[in-house]
């Protein structure tokens, strides 16, 4: 049978006792010839396969790309949460004030009773808790 085929070349590759041996348990384990290792060892370099060598260098590259793309998404929110926040301070200073300008001083019932009454049905309403 020649070793040749086409489209096909073929390279000699030099190996330590130690690698041949290696190979050469593998490939009985796969039950397939040294050189069918070989080639798939070689073709997994060739295409990138992620491996324990190239991942310390695949890492950052993965990091920086999720990095710009989930940035301004990120910045956008925190920025929407901070005028949430600001939002509900002023809702709950005006409701306060509401009652202290408003509301009868006998009606009226202490600014940080009726706070902790709207806090808790708040909660609840954000838990469903309420109907």
């Amino acid at each position: 049978m020649p070793r040749k085929k086409d489209g096909r070349k073929v390279i000699s590759v030099i190996l330590t006792d130690k690698e041949y041996e290696q190979i050469k348990l593998l490939a009985a384990k796969k039950h397939v010839s040294m050189a069918e290792i070989e080639r798939q060892f070689t073709l997994q370099g060739l295409n990138g396969t992620l491996t324990q060598d190239n991942i310390e260098y695949i890492v950052p590259i993965i990091r920086e790309q999720l990095t710009s793309i989930l940035n301004p998404m990120m910045e956008r929110m925190i920025g929407l949460e901070a005028k949430s926040c600001i939002q509900s301070g002023t809702a709950a200073y005006l409701c306060a004030e509401t009652i202290l300008k408003f509301v009868p001083p006998a009606q009226r019932a202490e600014v940080h009773e009726s706070y902790d009454a709207a806090r808790k049905k708040a909660v609840a309403a954000m838990q469903g808790k309420l109907t």
